[in-house]
C-alpha cells in the first residue's frame, strides 16, 4: 500500500469522530493564537505605558494578559483533551479490528508469525498509530491556517513588507524542512519498526525458554545474539536521531534568521518613517518568533508521523490477508448427524509443496469410534484441520452428515465438533474460566459437573480458592495431567456431538494417562470419536484404526486385525510392544 494509501486509510478510520477531532484542530489554531497574542501583547503594553504611565494603563495591560491566559489555557486543555481522547478511541478500536481481522486467519495466515512479532505489532504498532490522531492531523492544519492569519494580520494592521519578509521562512518551515526531515528518517524508521518486531519475538523466546537456556549453558551465546540484534536496532534508531537532531538545530537558525531579517526591514522602515519604532517593532518581532510556534509544532512530530505509517503499514499487511476459509454465503442448518467423511482428500500446506494426505477417503458414522494412526509426519494431525476447516483440502470433500463442511458456516461447524490435544492452550485465568470456555454462558454449577466428570472436582475441592485459583502463564501453575483434565472438562461442557482427540496422552506418565483416560471414556460416551495417536496403547480399543504412512492410507482394520496381518501397524506396535505392555500391566492392576 502506497504513503498516502495509507494517510486516506487512516483518515477514514477517523470518519466516527471527526466531529471531534475538528474541534480539537480548531482548539489547537486559537490556542496558537493566543500564544502570540499573548506575547505581542505584553510587547505591545511596554510602549502603551511608556506612552501614557498610569495605573489605570497598568490595569488595563493586566488585564487583556490575563484574558489571553485565560483562553490559552482553556484552548489548550480543549485541544489536549479532545486530541488524546480521538486517538485512544481510535487505538481501542485499531485493536479490536485488529484482533477480529486475525482470528478469521488462524492458524492458516498466522503459521509462520513469530508470537513476539505478533505481540509487537498488536500493541507496539497500534501505540505508534496514535500519534498520527493526537499530533499530527491538527499541527499539520494548524501550520497551514495559523501562519496565513499571521501574515494577514502584519500585512493589514502593519505594513506589508514585513509579510512578505516573514513568508519564505515560514514556508521553508513548513513544506520545505519537514520534507527534508522526511528523507534523512525514512529509512531508519523502515528498518527500526521491523527490528523491534525482531527484538520483541527474540525476548519472548527467550523468556519462554529460560529454563532450557540455563541448563544447557546456553546463556553467553543467547546474550551475544540479542546484543546483535540490539545493534541493528540502534543502527535504525540512529536514522530517526539524526533527522530530529538535524530538524530541531535547523529551527533554530530560520527563526533566528526570520527575527534578524525583520528588525533589518524595520530599520529601513523607521527611516522612511512608515512606522513607530516604539509601538511597532516589538509587536511585530514578537509577531516574527511567536508565528514559528504552529511551524515547529508540525516539524516536532515529522518523525513521529512516519513510524506511525510504517506502524500501519505493518499492521494492515496482516490485517489484509485473504483468510484460508471464509464463511458460505448462504449457509447449510448444521443440525446434522455427526457421521464424517472423507472423500478422495488431497492436502498441503502450501502451493506446490509435496502433498500431506494424498487420496484419503474414511468414513466415521455417528457414535462410531475410529483412530489414525502412523509416524510423526503422516498427516494425521491433518484429517484434525481439515475437520475444523482450518484449511480447506485442494482436492476432494470433507463432509459432516453428508454436507460439505464448505457449505456451514464456521461457528456453526465449530460448534459440532470438540478437541481435546496434546497442545491444549491453558490461559493465565482462573481454573473455572479455563473450563468455561468450552460454553462461556454456563452456569457454576455446570462448570462443576463437567470438572467431576473429568475426575477434577476433588483436586478442585483442595485448592483455597477452588474455582477461582489461577493457573498460571500456560498453566505454568498446574501439572500436565491437570491441564489435559481441564481440557477434557472444557469439552465437556461444550458437549459437542464430534470429538476429536489429538495426542491427547501422548506427553503423560503411566499413572496419570490412566487417570485422563478414565475422564476422556466418560467424555467419548455417545459421541462420535475420531482419535489421533503416535502411541497404539491408546487405541487398541477402537471400532476401526487407519494407519497412514506418507499422506496414504496403508491399513485399515481392528487392532487384531491389523496385527495379523504383520503389515505397518504390527512393526510400529512391536517397536511400542514393552511400552505397551508396561501401560497394560498398569492398566489391569487394582487401583
Amino acid at each position: 500500500m502506497s504513503h498516502w494509501g495509507i494517510v486516506v486509510r487512516l483518515l477514514k478510520f477517523m470518519k466516527p469522530l471527526n466531529g471531534i477531532m475538528v474541534l480539537s484542530t480548531f482548539a489547537r489554531a486559537v490556542k496558537l493564537l493566543m500564544q502570540v497574542a499573548l506575547i505581542a501583547f505584553a510587547a505591545a503594553g511596554v510602549s502603551m505605558y511608556v506612552a501614557e504611565p498610569t495605573a489605570d494603563t497598568l490595569w488595563r495591560i493586566g488585564g487583556m494578559l490575563a484574558f489571553y491566559a485565560f483562553l490559552l489555557g482553556l484552548f489548550n486543555y480543549i485541544e489536549t483533551y479532545t486530541g488524546h481522547y480521538v486517538a485512544f478511541r481510535l487505538l481501542a478500536m485499531l485493536r479490536n479490528e485488529f484482533y477480529d481481522r486475525m482470528e478469521p486467519l488462524a492458524p492458516a495466515g498466522t503459521a509462520e508469525l513469530r508470537t513476539g512479532d505478533a505481540v509487537s505489532r498488536v500493541i507496539n504498532d497500534c501505540e505508534r498509530v496514535e500519534p498520527f490522531y493526537a499530533h499530527t492531523i491538527a499541527p499539520a492544519v494548524c501550520a497551514l491556517v495559523v501562519p496565513g492569519i499571521l501574515l494577514w494580520y502584519l500585512a493589514h494592521f502593519h505594513h506589508p513588507v514585513y509579510a512578505w519578509t516573514l513568508a519564505p521562512f515560514l514556508a521553508f518551515m513548513v513544506f520545505v524542512l519537514p520534507l527534508i526531515t522526511t528523507v534523512l528518517g525514512s529509512q531508519g524508521g523502515e528498518q527500526w519498526r521491523a527490528k523491534q518486531g525482531q527484538v520483541n519475538a527474540f525476548l519472548t523466546d527467550s523468556l519462554q525458554g529460560i529454563r532450557d537456556t540455563v541448563a544447557f549453558g546456553y546463556g553467553e551465546r543467547r546474550r551475544q545474539q540479542a546484543w546483535v540484534i540490539g545493534e541493528d536496532l540502534k543502527r535504525g534508531q540512529d536514522h530517526l536521531t539524526r533527522a530530529d537532531a538535524f530538524q530541531r538545530g535547523c529551527t533554530e537558525m530560520v527563526v533566528a534568521a526570520a527575527a534578524v531579517a525583520m528588525v533589518w526591514v524595520s530599520w529601513s522602515l523607521v527611516l522612511d518613517g512608515s512606522i513607530d519604532p516604539l509601538r511597532t517593532v516589538p509587536v511585530v518581532v514578537a509577531v516574527a518568533l511567536t508565528s514559528f510556534y504552529a511551524t515547529i509544532g508540525l516539524n516536532n512530530v515529522v518523525n513521529d508521523y512516519r513510524v506511525a505509517i510504517i506502524s500501519a503499514r505493518r499492521l494492515w499487511e496482516l490485517m489484509d490477508q485473504k483468510p484460508a476459509v471464509t464463511d458460505p454465503a448462504d449457509p447449510a442448518p448444521a443440525a446434522v448427524q455427526p457421521a464424517i467423511a472423507l472423500s478422495n482428500v488431497s492436502f498441503a500446506y502450501k502451493a506446490g509443496a509435496r502433498p500431506v494426505l494424498a487420496d484419503i477417503s474414511l468414513e466415521i458414522q455417528p457414535g462410531q469410534h475410529v483412530a489414525i494412526v502412523g509416524t510423526s509426519g503422516a498427516g494425521k494431525s491433518t484429517i484434525a484441520n481439515l475437520l475444523l476447516r482450518f484449511w480447506d483440502p485442494q482436492q476432494g470433500t470433507v463432509t459432516i452428515g453428508g454436507t460439505d463442511l464448505r457449505r456451514f458456516g464456521l461457528d456453526e461447524l465449530r460448534n459440532l465438533i470438540a478437541v481435546v490435544s496434546q497442545r491444549n492452550y491453558i490461559f493465565n485465568t482462573t481454573i473455572g474460566d479455563n473450563i468455561r470456555m468450552g460454553r462461556p454462558g454456563a452456569s457454576q454449577a455446570e462448570v462443576e459437573q463437567a470438572a467431576r466428570r473429568a475426575n477434577l472436582a476433588g483436586w478442585i475441592a483442595s485448592l483455597p480458592q477452588g474455582y477461582d485459583t489461577p493457573v498460571g502463564e500456560m498453566g505454568s501453575k498446574v501439572s500436565g495431567g491437570q491441564r489435559q483434565r481441564i481440557a477434557i472438562a472444557r469439552a465437556l461442557l461444550k458437549d459437542a456431538p464430534i470429538l476429536i482427540l489429538d495426542e491427547a496422552t501422548s506427553n503423560l506418565d503411566v499413572e496419570t494417562e490412566r487417570e485422563v483416560n478414565a475422564a476422556i471414556r466418560e467424555l467419548a460416551r455417545g459421541r462420535t470419536v475420531l482419535t489421533i495417536a503416535h502411541r497404539l496403547s491408546t487405541v487398541r480399543t477402537a471400532s476401526e484404526i487407519l494407519v497412514l504412512e506418507g499422506g496414504r492410507i496403508a491399513e485399515r482394520g481392528t487392532h487384531a486385525e491389523l496385527l495379523r496381518r504383520n503389515g505397518v501397524y504390527a512393526r510400529i506396535f512391536e517397536l511400542q510392544q514393552d511400552e505397551v505392555d508396561a501401560r497394560l500391566d498398569e492398566a489391569s492392576a487394582p487401583a
